[in-house]
């Protein structure tokens, strides 16, 4: 079932990206030889005009074939490098751009769906901690705190500087239409170096209309794109450790997310299509970065880089990406057997 699920996150991701390329290409007059779903051996293909629908052995990726792409073909007419270069870099950022867009629909669904959220805007009990302060005196969740040493508690936080400052504390809380004070003594525990009692916040369900869910969509992928890029920074100046994830990880994520339930399954492809979007654009040989790295120097040198060093440059970059893969996916395997 997890596979199953794994191959289905991957068609989500990867259809729509192939299919943005495939678009813009059709748009900017350019004859797509071939739209294939996953790479190798052919399993399935239909020829429709002049381009060939097909879906492949491994389904981890896929690519639009471009008429003229080829070293020797960059004057063929209808073909990639006989365009505009606009035309040609809205080709090829256009994939990510779906993908982008396909991460907003996603989150925005799981607006509309509802989730639980902590509610740190009322002060109520939602757990209590086995062997805690708070369950030795007899607090239990669904406790209202109104008071801690006679100052009235409004919002959750402002339990957090009583809990730090103070020895000994006398909590009033509603329970059922009573208040009652219990006297508690903060405990520290080394694994959070801080001091605490035991409990947390309660939680509340969340749901959106659909406008107001796109918005939020938009702004949650515009969130996980810097995000993404603040965690490179960090991996790159050695402020955070180096972890990327392969397909391996993906079909233990997915196996996990699956369980949890649709929202988070959801999320998941979101995420993951925010990163692939991100990915591909980064100015890496084999990459649709590297494309538009080499459309950019074409902007700046009034004319075009050779296409036979560009094939070049991009086929190193691929040999690269392949040997990255395996690298991860043992790391992965190894972080499994651990």
């Amino acid at each position: 079932m997890t596979l199953i699920l794994v191959v289905f996150i991957f068609l989500i991701l990867i259809f729509p990206h192939e299919l943005g390329h495939f678009l813009a290409a059709k748009a900017s007059g350019m004859r797509v030889e071939r739209f294939s779903i996953g790479f190798g051996p052919k399993i399935w293909g239909v020829k429709r005009k002049e381009t060939e629908y097909v879906i492949s052995l491994f389904p981890i990726g896929g690519y639009v074939k471009i008429a003229g792409m080829a070293p020797g073909e960059e004057n063929v007419k209808d073909g990639f490098y006989s365009k505009p270069l606009s035309r040609k870099i809205a080709v090829v950022i256009s994939g990510s751009l779906m993908n982008f867009i396909v991460s907003i629909l996603l989150f925005s669904l799981i607006f509309m769906i509802g989730f639980e959220v902590v509610d740190f805007e009322r002060p109520v009990v939602g757990s209590v901690i086995k062997g805690s302060p708070a369950e030795e005196v007899g607090i239990k969740p669904g406790d209202k705190i109104v008071s801690i040493n006679g100052v009235k508690i409004e919002k959750w936080q402002d339990i957090a500087k009583f809990v730090q400052k103070e020895e000994e504390l006398e909590i009033s809380v509603l329970r059922k239409n009573s208040v009652l004070s219990f006297k508690i003594q903060p405990r520290y525990y080394p694994e959070y170096k801080r001091k605490l009692i035991g409990i947390s916040p309660s939680t509340r369900f969340v749901r959106y209309n659909p406008l107001t869910s796109i918005g939020l969509g938009a702004e949650r992928v515009v969130f996980m794109v810097g995000f993404i890029f603040k965690a490179l920074v960090g991996m790159l100046t050695g402020a955070l450790p180096a972890q990327f994830t392969g397909p391996v990880g993906i079909v233990e994520y997915a196996g996990e997310a699956s369980r949890l339930g649709v929202v988070p399954f959801i999320s998941l492809i979101a995420v993951l299509g925010v990163n692939l979007g991100l990915f591909n654009l980064f100015p890496i040989p084999a990459l649709d970065g590297g494309r538009l790295l080499f459309l950019l120097v074409e902007a700046f040198r009034k004319k075009p880089v050779r296409v036979e060093f560009q094939e070049f440059v991009h086929y190193i970059g691929f040999l690269i990406l392949i040997l990255l893969m395996f690298l991860v996916t043992y790391q992965d395997i190894l972080r499994l057997l651990r």
